[in-house]
């Protein structure tokens, strides 16, 4: 069985900030790390091949520097990865990504399944997934929070708002993971020291068919970023229990809490 999992690098969310003057984000000097979602993909990919065998490989655009990202990936357990690399401040919105995904595994011949996080922590749209498997007619199964493969098929658990769903279905399939389907179990620093440079290959656009004007014209623009305002107001009650419970419910009515 081959298993194609899709891997994002990406700037750690929690210490990214807005430059409140000029809106823009302050990106200098921030980490990059393997997309949280895509991590539980990963993890996924590997008890799969314990239980069914095969091979696992992974599948990345972004800059030189996601090199680093993907020995962290494949400390993980997976076999082998493949970079498509793109100058660091070059983005693609999701039309583009599906696109290179789908050149890129297309160029790895025979597939049997393809695992994707739901989401990615920059972009949290849910679109790459969808349209990926599109790219590769493919059926796709989202949200999914447990599967299981014997080889021959699989079957899926979609948690949704108010329902748990079942699917069964044969092979080739595009997945989408949910952060609950699993807990990664993240490599130590000497298991990522000890991957081995020669099993990620690095490919250019030109590599997978492609030329470099149809990733430089993203049909979504980021305009700007603002940072959401409250306000407080601060109210502090003083008295009894009592007293100080009655007045609080008033205010909860006037505010209609």
């Amino acid at each position: 069985m081959h298993i194609v999992v899709c891997v994002k690098h990406v700037l750690d969310s929690t210490e990214i900030r807005v430059d409140k003057k000029t809106g823009d984000l302050v990106l200098r000097g921030i980490p990059a790390k393997i997309n949280d979602y895509d991590k539980n993909a990963i993890e996924e990919a590997v008890k799969i091949k314990k239980a069914c065998g095969g091979e696992i490989s992974l599948v990345s655009i972004g800059p030189r520097e996601a090199v680093k990202t993907l020995k962290s990936a494949l400390a993980m357990g997976a076999d082998n990865a493949y970079l498509l690399s793109l100058p660091p401040r070059q983005a693609l919105d999701t039309r583009q990504t599906a696109l290179v995904l789908g050149r890129m595994i297309k160029k790895l011949g025979s597939v049997d399944m393809v695992l994707c996080g739901e989401v990615s922590e920059d972009g949290y749209n849910s679109q790459t997934g969808a349209r990926l498997a599109q790219r590769l007619g493919l059926p796709q199964v989202s949200y999914v929070t447990k599967l299981t493969c014997d080889g021959t098929g699989y079957e899926a658990q979609r948690t949704l708002e108010d329902v748990v769903e079942t699917v069964k279905g044969d092979f080739p399939v595009v997945f989408t993971v949910n952060s609950g389907i699993n807990v990664p179990h993240l490599p130590t620093a000497i298991q990522i020291l000890k991957v081995r440079m020669n099993r990620i290959q690095e490919w250019k656009p030109g590599d997978i068919g492609l030329e470099d004007q149809a990733l430089s014209a993203s049909a979504v623009k980021m305009l700007s970023y603002e940072i959401p305002t409250q306000e407080r107001k601060n109210i502090i009650l003083d008295g009894p229990a009592e007293e100080v419970a009655g007045k609080l419910w008033e205010c909860l009515q006037k505010e209609a809490v």
